[in-house]
């Protein structure tokens, strides 16, 4: 049965995972790292250490990595979202932007304008469209796994301790709120890629301004950096797997939060990043 509300249970610990950009073979090195195993039909199954942890994708599983590895990234998280989820939820995802423009390319969303520009970056940006459109059978199993994204995740341990969850960073007025502005600004913060020459802590002054010296965190991801940022309860865990960098989590067990990470495999060939770094002030 799949929950579908926000609100994460507080008797599982959670392995909460940055950007995976079809970086199929770091992921399942960090599920093997976290106590998992994977038999031989690609099924993740716990052991005693990871029997009461769940997964959380923070969105971005798609886009940049080749057709191999974002046909296997797609079919193993399918395939362990049923297998997870047969009794109770285990597997959650979080909605990232490329998942959303993605599914607006593929089924052919009227109010996504079509020219020049967009073509292009389809090319440069959503490669997995094309993948999709040349593979039924992969492209059914993403539309499922789209239709299971929630916007975010709530974690509330108690009065002094709780982690939210989405894809990108907003401002806290947006954050766990209901409503299209507020669900448009927790996948998708202000452009990099508008405002190349803009550093990130100028693009999005509301992280270091809303920042606070308190356990209530909100992760997400969106932002590759080169490694974890983090600035009191603001942290980026997307540290670039598909730019040569590592995969990493953030793992929550009660009122502990910690992290881990392993590096990429070159099982593929990385993409092209040049790097903005978040809390650029944090040594």
């Amino acid at each position: 049965m799949i929950k579908r509300d926000n609100t994460l249970p507080i008797d599982s610990s959670y392995i909460i995972i940055g950007d995976i950009h079809g970086c199929i073979d770091e992921l399942k090195t960090l599920l093997l790292k976290q106590g998992f195993t994977i038999d031989k039909n690609n099924l993740l199954q716990t052991t005693s250490k990871s029997k009461n942890r769940s997964i959380v994708l923070l969105g971005d599983f798609i886009d940049k990595g080749s057709d191999k590895k974002l046909t296997e990234t797609i079919e193993f998280i399918y395939a362990n979202f049923k297998h997870l989820n047969r009794n109770r939820q285990k597997l959650y995802l979080i909605l990232g932007n490329h998942e959303e423009m993605v599914y607006r390319y593929i089924v052919n969303d009227p109010t996504l304008i079509i020219n020049e520009k967009t073509i292009k970056n389809r090319k440069l940006y959503y490669n997995s469209v094309e993948l999709l459109e040349k593979e039924p059978h992969l492209k059914s199993l993403f539309l499922e796994l789209y239709s299971y994204c929630s916007i975010w995740y709530k974690y509330n341990y108690n009065d002094n301790f709780s982690v939210t969850l989405t894809h990108a960073p907003c401002p806290e007025k947006y954050l766990a709120q209901k409503g299209e502005e507020a669900e448009k600004r927790m996948v998708k913060c202000r452009s990099r890629s508008k405002n190349p020459n803009m550093p990130l802590d100028k693009l999005l002054p509301y992280l270091k301004e809303e920042a606070k010296d308190n356990q209530h965190y909100h992760i997400f991801g969106h932002l590759s950096q080169p490694n974890i940022r983090q600035f009191k309860n603001k942290i980026c865990i997307d540290t670039s797997a598909i730019y040569g960098d590592s995969l990493s989590c953030a793992i929550v067990q009660q009122d502990k939060l910690s992290f881990d990470s392993v590096p990429f495999e070159k099982l593929q060939k990385k993409a092209n990043q040049r790097y903005n770094i978040l809390f650029d002030f944090v040594n």
